[in-house]
């Protein structure tokens, strides 16, 4: 056998291998799945909290899934109706449509600023704040699982001078929504694997 012909050998080897091997998002016995991520319901969102979920989550090697563009979900998101009782169908519509086999909604279900007036030219603004996500099953409409994170709590003391910009604009609420995402998206990366396991059972057996 000739150095030619073992080195072709070699390489073709490699390439089988290679192919053979996870990717990616996908481990022996686990299943892999796309997730559509949503800022919702509408009257609870909070600017940047899918995104903020959703990066953590792509940082994890482990997870066993992928994701919608989160470009197309903004757009979506101001093109549908996410208010209250629609917010579940609304987003497993968008889901069914961007063939993405769950959709989660990410919203603020704790909001509260408290602004109080100091003496002189300052004022404390008080934020509760607490993160939530809703698992929709996109074949049914149904919320399969709710995971919400501890309440958080931040102050801070500014002029008075300074405008009050709009709660989902507030640098507090903002900062308390950062410290939020880590703790919601390890709960999601706990619990996803076991609902998408269930429902790609679901879909093979029916």
């Amino acid at each position: 056998m000739t150095r030619r012909t073992l080195a072709s050998i070699l390489v073709g080897a490699l390439l089988l291998l290679a192919a053979c091997a996870p990717a990616q998002g996908e481990r022996a016995g686990e299943a892999t799945a796309t997730i559509a991520m949503l800022n919702a319901p509408a009257q609870s969102a909070v600017p940047g909290s899918a995104d903020a979920v959703q990066a953590e989550l792509e940082g994890r090697a482990d997870a066993p899934f992928g994701f919608v563009s989160a470009f197309s979900m903004r757009f979506l998101e101001t093109h549908n109706d996410l208010f209250h009782s629609r917010a579940a169908p609304s987003a497993a519509r968008i889901a069914r449509t961007q063939n993405a086999d769950l959709a989660v909604m990410v919203g603020a279900p704790v909001l509260e600023r408290e602004v109080t007036e100091g003496r002189g030219a300052s004022r404390r603004v008080d934020v509760t704040l607490a993160l939530e996500a809703q698992v929709v099953d996109p074949r049914n409409d149904a919320v399969v699982q709710v995971l919400r994170t501890r309440t958080l709590q931040g102050s801070r003391v500014e002029s008075v001078d300074l405008p009050l910009p709009d709660v989902t604009a507030d640098p507090t609420v903002l900062a308390l929504r950062d410290r939020a995402a880590p703790e919601l998206a390890a709960s999601l990366l706990a619990e996803l694997p076991y609902l998408i396991s269930s429902l790609l059972i679901g879909s093979n057996g029916g």
